[in-house]
């Protein structure tokens, strides 16, 4: 119960790998405010965790990340009902696959509004809160495919590499607050196997076999590393990129 009672929000918490990373804080007894566009569902899954014995408590916070007003707003009334944020897991984001011949700046700028100017806008607006409070941790979920590249993700990973790039030079700022900032890579979590055509099994298969750890990923595999960024445990690590993917990428 390393991060018992601390507040923390998790963009795009209410479906995917957010849904994980809510439910492993809730465990662990975070306030956890789980803060999607789609406030509906993240109602939804609040009362859920609420009413399923969590040792935290979750909060719904409808909001959308590339609005510097309803970020604003958001922060403010997470502020309202607990007084403070400890914590915040950047890790709201889309990854549409297109040609690069095919993006076009329409398609380049929502990439890159939801996937990286949302990480600069709540970092921006919980700052304040945390310099106050003498401290705070900020995650920023990125992806290995920084280290590898893959064709058809061109906007996406260039989006994610700017990811890597804010974590670094925002810890160096920051730091003197008592504020850490890092970020997680995740690989490639499959869906459950009755949901993959027989193309993307095989395509799984082929990324296991470049794995040194030869087993598909699951979100357990994530939310572990990403409590360990949240806690104290981790409060002398700053301005660094753990990659949790099997072994595939190096850097």
């Amino acid at each position: 119960m390393r991060i018992e009672d601390r507040v923390v929000i998790v963009t795009g918490g209410a479906s995917g790998l957010g849904r994980h990373y809510c439910r492993a804080l809730a465990d662990e007894g975070a306030r956890v405010v789980i803060a999607d566009l789609k406030g509906e569902n993240a109602a939804d899954f609040a009362e859920e965790l609420n009413s399923t014995g969590s040792h935290g408590r979750a909060l719904a916070c409808a909001v959308d990340v590339t609005s510097p007003e309803g970020v604003d707003a958001a922060v403010a009334e997470v502020v309202d009902a607990f007084g403070t944020i400890d914590v915040v897991i950047n890790n709201a984001g889309i990854y549409p696959h297109q040609p690069f011949e095919d993006i076009d700046l329409e398609s380049w700028r929502a990439v890159m509004s939801v996937n990286l100017d949302s990480i600069f806008l709540v970092s921006r607006s919980v700052l304040p809160i945390m310099r106050e409070h003498g401290g705070g941790k900020i995650v920023n979920v990125a992806t290995n495919l920084v280290w590898v590249g893959l064709a058809g993700m061109v906007h996406y990973i260039a989006a994610k590499s700017g990811v890597i790039g804010f974590t670094r030079a925002l810890a160096r700022e920051v730091g003197p607050y008592g504020i850490t900032v890092n970020a997680l890579a995740p690989g490639a979590v499959p869906p459950p196997l009755d949901r993959l055509s027989p193309a993307s099994r095989t395509s799984m298969d082929s990324i296991i076999e470049y794995q040194c750890v030869r087993r598909p990923e699951q979100p357990e595999d994530l939310a572990k590393v990403l409590l360990f960024l949240a806690s104290p445990d981790s409060d002398f690590m700053s301005g660094q990129v753990v990659t949790v993917d099997g072994g595939l990428a190096f850097h």
